[in-house]
């Protein structure tokens, strides 16, 4: 390699970085002059005005570097970022930036922004920057053209939401470069990777002065720059490779604010259909923000900005590293992608989208413990359980006919060869069980049972009338395996269809900690009891009803000593009755229920042990009261 070929390199990277060190401070002292100036608000972290619109330093600095690239006289190299793309791609990204000034200064509407989203986006559609396949399927030209214009939205509104502590959105942006043009070096593309290092180095010119405590910020001149540049220099990159060198390290690389405008989109939809189902109002719109993205809910867990950025830089490496390692090690990486897949799911579910889930499963709620027309609740089962016989059928009848990984008949043949019996007998057993009469959302956990056992029973009559044509050892075995493998699939899926309600209320019960969507501390309860009633309780406080005064139930106390450390009904037992006084200033309890019928001994003695503690007694009963007339 020439010592041309080495220098080229630092010299791109300088050419950014110092063009965005030089800008930054100049346009953070003229832009409060000219209206750029973002002051404190209900959503906002910073205490006083600060300067805004300072993306415009990244977009400059950027296209320094991208000169350098292109107009410097150095020895041809290889790459599919030209200078006819930079011609292409400038006035597109002038167009993003001008639409962020515009919001930066005068507030525009959401959908006035989002309408100048979709056309730069289709402006740089129009001039040749687009997806043109994935996985190596060439699109259609309308579908390619919503898909390059959806992409770029997304990435736009990602790092744009993203964009609420100081240095996130611009270090984020800074390290998904460094990823992506990592990725292109094991590629074997060295020269597109100038254009990653130009944006990388005018990233890191702005953080000087974006991070904490930032001097100036990057509006939303700056965050939808970024989102854009980073969509159209991926799709301009990934032609050549598979999909996971040429997509996948991308979208890892921008996994952390494509994650939350994800959880955005979600929370909102869930809260506009509650909305409109309790008919308080107008239901808001996805467009109206919130303080409940990530680094709201980090900061409210006592985390200082330095701190929240750090954990979300770290997120950003780690899924780099998930990509790059899954494109290096390429006939392992389907390894590597389920097991970052399962340790984040688990990170999701557990500690970040605590909000979204109680919000979905509010909305479960209210759709299926709201009486419906007899009518309708019958058409609802009878097409769930015709739809899960089917799809067992398939997959049993494709298991059963494949050969050498290939199937010997199609499966159209196969499911008309087999329906008559493998989907009819089921369901004519469901019938006969009157699986169809029954109030689900009320029903006895044996009648769920029943249900099961009936599916099972259906599968053993088939596979009884089977097994008397049946002819040879062998043949006999693999029916009874087919006909096991549908029974094993098909009873657990018709009964918790069934039990959704019963599911979701459970799930329920494990609630959001720290503040709660209206911005409600919950109230931190221990229960007093361990049996059927507290089961009653915990489905109670489930309930969207009782939404109006939030509980957080950090446990259970039970006069079993034996259970202590346990599981009951999903909550952990914490300790015994005598145990109260320690546990609720550990726990630091506002609340203690008394929910399992007490003597008037044992009432006696929690009201000694609760004696000048700082902690609500609420006693939780049914009442028997007799109504009936009399004379």
């Amino acid at each position: 390699m020439t010592l041309e070929a080495i220098l080229k390199y630092p010299a791109v990277f300088l050419a950014g970085l110092l063009a965005a060190l030089v800008l930054t401070p100049l346009w953070r002292r003229l832009a409060p002059g000219w209206g750029f100036l973002d002051r404190p608000g209900e959503r906002k972290v910073h205490l006083r005005p600060v300067p805004r619109g300072g993306g415009l330093a990244v977009f400059v600095g950027f296209h320094v570097a991208c000169a350098v690239v292109f107009l410097f006289p150095w020895q041809p190299f290889a790459g599919q970022l030209s200078i006819e793309w930079w011609v292409r791609f400038l006035p597109a990204s002038a167009g993003v930036v001008l639409l962020g000034l515009l919001d930066d200064r005068f507030d525009l509407k959401p959908m006035v922004k989002l309408a100048g989203q979709v056309i730069v986006a289709a402006t740089a559609y129009e001039s040749g920057i687009h997806l043109q396949n994935i996985l190596g399927v060439a699109f259609p030209e309308w579908v390619d053209a919503l898909a390059t214009i959806f992409w770029f939205v997304a990435l736009m509104n990602a790092f744009n939401l993203i964009d609420g502590v100081d240095g996130l959105a611009t270090g984020i942006a800074l390290i998904a470069a460094g990823g992506i043009g990592l990725s292109l070096v094991f590629r074997d593309a060295p020269g597109d990777v100038l254009l990653f290092l130009g944006l990388a180095g005018a990233c890191l010119g702005f953080l000087r002065y974006n991070f904490h405590p930032a001097s100036v910020f990057l509006g939303d001149a700056g965050s939808l720059f970024l989102g854009f540049t980073l969509a159209a220099l991926s799709i301009s990159t990934n032609s050549k490779g598979p999909f996971m060198a040429g997509l996948g390290v991308p979208l890892l690389a921008v996994g952390v604010p494509l994650f939350d405008v994800v959880l955005a989109v979600w929370r909102r939809a869930m809260r506009r259909m509650l909305s409109r189902a309790d008919g308080q109002g107008p239901a808001p719109g996805l467009d109206e923000g919130d303080a409940e993205h990530l680094h709201h809910r980090l900061l409210r867990q006592g985390r200082g900005q330095e701190q929240v950025v750090g954990l979300l830089y770290a997120a950003t490496l780690a899924l780099v590293a998930v990509g790059l390692l899954a494109t290096i090690f390429h006939d392992r990486a389907l390894g590597i992608l389920v097991l970052a897949f399962l340790l984040a799911a688990y990170t999701v579910v557990r500690h970040l989208a605590g909000i979204e889930m109680h919000e979905s499963g509010r909305v479960v709620l209210q759709g299926l413990a709201r009486p419906v027309r007899r009518n309708q609740t019958l058409l609802f089962y009878i097409a769930g359980d015709v739809l899960i016989l089917n799809l067992v059928l398939l997959a049993g009848r494709a298991l059963l006919d494949m050969q050498d990984g290939v199937l010997d008949v199609s499966l159209k043949t196969a499911w008309l060869r087999a329906a008559p019996m493998d989907l009819f007998v089921p369901f004519v057993v469901l019938l006969l069980f009157r699986s169809y009469s029954r109030v689900w959302y009320l029903a006895r956990v044996s009648e769920y049972a029943a249900t099961g056992l009936a599916v099972a029973l259906g599968y053993a009559i088939a596979g009884g009338l089977q097994l008397l044509v049946a002819r040879g050892r062998g043949e006999v075995l693999s029916l009874l395996l087919y006909y096991l493998l549908l029974a094993g699939l098909a009873a657990p899926a018709v009964v918790l269809a069934r039990a959704a309600l019963r599911v979701v209320q459970d799930l329920m019960q494990w609630r959001t900690r720290g503040l709660r969507p209206d911005g409600v501390a919950p109230a931190r309860a221990l229960i007093c009891g361990a049996g059927y009633r507290t089961t009653l309780f915990l489905r109670q406080i489930a309930l969207p009803a009782a939404e109006s005064a939030p509980i957080d139930v950090v446990g259970l106390v039970s006069e079993d000593a034996a259970i202590t450390g346990h599981f009951v009904h999903g909550v952990r037992v914490v300790g015994t009755c005598r145990d109260l006084p320690a546990l609720i200033v550990q726990h630091r309890i506002d609340r203690l229920y008394l929910v399992e019928a007490m003597s008037a001994d044992d009432w006696e003695r929690v009201r000694r042990l609760m004696a000048g503690l700082p902690v609500r007694v609420i006693r939780w009963d049914i009442v028997e009261t007799d109504v009936s007339p009399h004379g």
